[in-house]
């Protein structure tokens, strides 16, 4: 049972991975478009940043949709049609409650 511990400390930093690069593309947007344009008159290191978190929130997000159900096996928030993402309180297939030991 040990096992289900560390997979689900493994889903919460993943959880919270994503929601801070959510939560924090618009301030870093906005940081750097106001720096690069104050530094460089332009705005085109914004758009690299905002390409880089793009794909770091495609990356995570993508992680977290796949992460596995620690007793079964199968990915917890869905199927290869109908996914509940993060909001999933239990596994879809085996029916695992959301960080039961």
């Amino acid at each position: 049972m040990a096992g289900f511990e560390q997979k689900w400390k493994e889903y919460k930093r993943l959880r919270n991975t994503f929601l801070l690069i959510l939560l924090g593309g618009v301030p870093i947007f906005a940081l750097g478009a106001v720096l690069s344009e104050k530094l460089f008159h332009t705005t085109a290191p914004a758009s690299v940043i905002a390409m880089v978190w793009f794909a770091a929130f495609f990356f995570n997000g993508v992680r977290l949709q796949l992460w596995r159900c620690p007793r079964c096996g199968e990915w917890f928030s869905g199927t290869w049609w109908y996914n509940t993402s993060f909001l999933a309180r239990r596994c879809v297939h085996c029916g695992l409650p959301k960080y039961q030991e």
